[in-house]
């Protein structure tokens, strides 16, 4: 017959000292068999739980480095951005000096063969494809689409390399053709007159001794008194003395009908038909004439008809 297990473990709690009463302690089966099940499940949710922080522990230490791989290649986006539009910027200033170098000599008018003057429009387009890739390439990269950003920095490095060479090919090309005018265009005033600031510009302005809209038919440098005055072209001296309100005044003909003109002059270092070459010294800036401070007033006439003197520097 088999025998029914017991449903509970004694315990027995012998003392040292002999003679002292032997203690019992009964323990429930269904009690310790729980306490080895809990045990046994507590050491295997430890285990999982160990095993799952080192898991996510490994994630978050790649994740760190993935965000500081991405955050480098969008500083170094940034960075080839910034290149890029600095080539856009170079490529630019190309296209408008070499414009305005044919707009000076004429040379896109066979007909009027290298008549000196200015012409309008010299503005560069806008709105290229150069530009809208720029645009997107912006977008893209702060929204982290690092392949889209590749693609079109690539997309745009070829255009700008594109309009690069047709610059450099145009600019080549029109070097050439003015190798044989070195004399048309050293009679052209294309430099500043005079170190200093831009106060008044050509155009429709409130006389400041009348108070009414008058032309004001050049530009006004401030300087200070016995500043330098540079010749801006080539030319003969037709005018060197007082001439009414413009006071101590200056007049240099350049040939085909151009005259450049420098007045409130406190000096004159040129005589009448004197010939003078372009960024030679001809006087010094002055408060002469009706003058409201220190300045050099400096004129562009075209058979007697003021221009605007900015339309002809290339600085």
């Amino acid at each position: 017959m088999k025998q029914k297990k017991s449903r509970y473990f004694t315990m027995m709690i012998m003392p040292e000292t002999s003679g002292a009463e032997v203690k019992r302690l009964r323990v429930s089966r269904r009690l310790v068999q729980g306490a080895v099940v809990a045990v046994l499940g507590l050491t295997v949710l430890t285990g999982a739980a160990v095993y799952q922080a080192t898991k996510l522990w490994g994630q978050a230490d790649a994740n760190h480095g993935l965000r500081a791989e991405n955050q480098a290649l969008k500083q170094s986006l940034e960075s080839l951005d910034d290149r890029l539009q600095q080539m856009d910027r170079t490529v630019d200033r190309l296209d408008q000096l070499d414009k305005k170098l044919r707009a000076l000599t004429m040379v896109s008018d066979p007909a009027r063969n290298l008549a000196i003057g200015p012409v309008g429009g010299l503005e560069v387009g806008e709105g290229g494809p150069a530009d809208e890739s720029a645009a997107e390439l912006r977008r893209d990269l702060f929204a982290g689409r690092a392949d889209q950003v590749m693609a079109l920095v690539e997309r745009r490095a070829a255009l700008i390399q594109t309009d690069a060479d047709e610059q450099l090919k145009a600019v080549e090309a029109l070097s050439v053709h003015l190798e044989g005018q070195r004399a048309v265009l050293a009679s052209t005033p294309s430099r500043r007159p005079a170190q200093g600031y831009v106060t008044s510009t050509f155009g429709m302005r409130v006389d400041p001794f009348i108070g009414l809209p008058q032309l004001h038919a050049g530009i006004d440098y401030s300087a200070n008194i016995g500043a330098p005055v540079f010749a801006t072209a080539d030319g003969t001296i037709v005018h060197a003395g007082l001439k009414g309100a413009y006071g101590k005044t200056i007049e240099v003909d350049h040939g085909q009908g151009l005259v450049t003109k420098f007045a409130h002059l406190s000096r004159i270092d040129v005589q009448l038909g004197e010939k003078v070459t372009r960024g030679q010294i001809v006087g010094a800036v002055g408060n002469t004439g009706r003058s409201t401070g220190p300045h050099l007033h400096y004129e562009v006439r075209l058979n007697g008809i003021a221009l605007d003197p900015q339309r002809f520097l290339l600085e």
